[in-house]
């Protein structure tokens, strides 16, 4: 287990601090995400406070990937996961949070646009 308390670290001069741990859990999810088309980001509280991920890829599959904010937690992809359809991690805040799912839209070659509907937690789609 990593004792580290962040995913990724952002400097005073706010740039993202990547190293190989991060870039190992961007490269896990992408690589068993492959062509991923769509990203949607929902937020709620259930609990606790949770983020979303409704992460639409290949011929016509959907990945659900669930962060809950707490200690660091992201265990690599299991054979579970992709039977399910679903992982849960942790992060421990909306920095790590807001940059993973943009890092990911990033890799994937998404671009974000805010939902429609002012009313919903749904907050963000990137798509291509």
């Amino acid at each position: 287990m990593n004792n580290r308390k962040f995913l990724f670290g952002v400097t005073a001069t706010d740039v993202i601090v990547r190293d190989d741990y991060n870039n190992a859990v961007v490269n896990d999810v992408m690589s068993h995400l492959t062509g991923i088309r769509r990203i949607v980001m929902t937020c709620y509280r259930a609990g606790g406070t949770l983020t979303e991920l409704i992460i639409d890829f290949g011929e016509e599959q959907t990945f659900c990937l669930t962060i809950g904010e707490g200690s660091l937690d992201v265990p690599p992809f299991t054979s579970d996961d992709i039977r399910l359809a679903h992982k849960q991690i942790s992060l421990p805040d909306i920095t790590d949070i807001i940059i993973l799912v943009t890092t990911l839209a990033r890799y994937a070659g998404l671009s974000p646009s805010c939902s429609g509907d002012g009313e919903s937690s749904t907050l963000l789609e990137f798509s291509s």
